[in-house]
C-alpha cells in the first residue's frame, strides 16, 4: 500500500484526484456537520439569492447563503453538500453490484470457457452493442423511475465492461504453473478461480471499479437531470442542474455549481483510475 502511494504521489494529476476524491468524501460523510442549513428547508423571501460572504438579512436574523440560494430559497451549499453524500453513495453501489456480478461471470467464462463463455461473452456483446445511457434509460423507462431503478439500471449496463476484463486475465492466469500445481493438490474448481486465480486478477479490477465509479456517477446524474433518477426533493446533482436549467440566465450559478462538481467527481476518478493502471501495471512502469 506505501509503495502504490508513492508511486501515484510521482503522478501529479492522480495524486490530486485523490485529494478532491478524499475532500469530497470527507464532506459528504460530515455534510450535516459542516453544511450551514438543511438541504430542504425554505427560506420565505431568499429566493435565488447571489453568492456571497456576508450575511443577508432575513426576518431580523443574519443568514449566511456562501453559494447562494435556488429558486425555492433553499442553500446551494447545503444542498450540495449533501449531494455529494448522495452521489458518492450512488457510485459506490454502482460499483460495488457491477463488479461483484461481473467479476463473477467473467471469471467462470474465463477459467471454464466453452459454452459457458460463449453465452456469456454474446450476452456481453449484445449489451455493449447498446450505448450504455440510452439502454440505461430503457430499462427505467421500463421498471419505473426513483433513485434504486436508476443505481440498478447504471449497473447493469456497467456489468459487461467487469466480464471483459476479467475473463481476459483469467484466460491468462488460469495456464500459470501455480494453478496448475493447485489442480495436481486436487483444488476444487471454484477454490482455484476464488483463492489462486481472481487474487491475481485485483489489478486491473481496482482500475475498473475507479473508472465504473465516474461512470456510475455520471449516468445517475444524467438520468436524474432527464427525470428518470432521483427525485425532487432529494439533494441530487442531477436533479439540481434539471431544476436550474431554465434559470441560466438570471442565475447562471445555479446551473454551474453542480455541473461543476458533477465534472470535478468525475474527472478525478477518471484520473485517480489512470494513475493507478500506471502505478499498478508493471508493463505501464517500464514504458515509463
Amino acid at each position: 500500500m506505501r509503495n502504490l502511494f508513492k508511486e501515484l504521489k510521482k503522478n501529479r494529476g492522480a495524486f490530486i484526484s485523490l485529494i478532491i476524491i478524499a475532500s469530497l468524501l470527507f464532506i459528504a460523510i460530515l455534510a450535516d456537520i459542516l453544511a450551514l442549513h438543511s438541504p430542504y428547508t425554505i427560506y420565505e423571501n431568499a429566493s435565488q439569492l447571489k453568492p456571497q460572504f456576508s450575511a443577508y438579512q432575513l426576518n431580523n436574523q443574519n443568514q449566511y447563503f456562501f453559494l447562494g440560494t435556488d429558486d425555492l430559497g433553499r442553500d446551494l451549499m447545503s444542498r450540495i453538500m449533501h449531494g455529494a453524500r448522495v452521489s458518492l453513495m450512488v457510485g459506490f453501489t454502482v460499483v460495488f453490484i457491477s463488479a461483484s456480478i461481473g467479476t463473477f461471470l467473467g471469471a467462470i467464462a474465463g477459467y471454464f470457457g466453452g459454452l459457458i463463455d460463449r453465452i456469456i461473452m454474446r450476452l456481453t456483446d449484445i449489451i455493449m452493442s447498446i450505448p450504455s445511457i440510452l439502454f440505461a434509460i430503457v430499462i427505467v423507462a421500463v421498471i419505473g423511475q426513483g433513485i434504486k431503478n436508476a443505481i440498478f439500471a447504471v449497473s447493469f449496463v456497467a456489468i459487461p465492461n467487469f466480464i471483459r476484463i476479467v475473463r481476459a486475465q483469467v484466460l491468462v492466469e488460469k495456464n500459470k504453473q501455480y494453478v496448475y500445481a493447485a489442480q495436481l493438490f486436487g483444488a476444487h474448481h471454484w477454490r482455484i478461480i476464488f483463492k489462486e486465480i481472481l487474487p491475481n486478477c485485483m489489478a486491473p479490477i481496482i482500475v475498473q471499479c475507479t473508472l465504473g465509479f465516474s461512470d456510475g456517477i455520471l449516468n445517475c446524474a444524467a438520468l436524474g437531470f432527464l427525470g428518470l433518477g432521483a427525485e425532487a426533493p432529494i439533494p441530487e446533482w442531477g436533479v439540481m442542474l434539471s431544476d436550474a436549467r431554465s434559470f441560466i440566465e438570471s442565475s447562471p450559478y445555479m446551473v454551474t455549481l453542480p455541473g461543476f462538481f458533477i465534472f470535478l467527481s468525475v474527472i478525478s476518478f477518471n484520473l485517480l483510475g489512470d494513475g493507478l493502471r500506471d502505478a499498478l501495471d508493471p508493463k505501464m512502469k517500464k514504458s515509463h
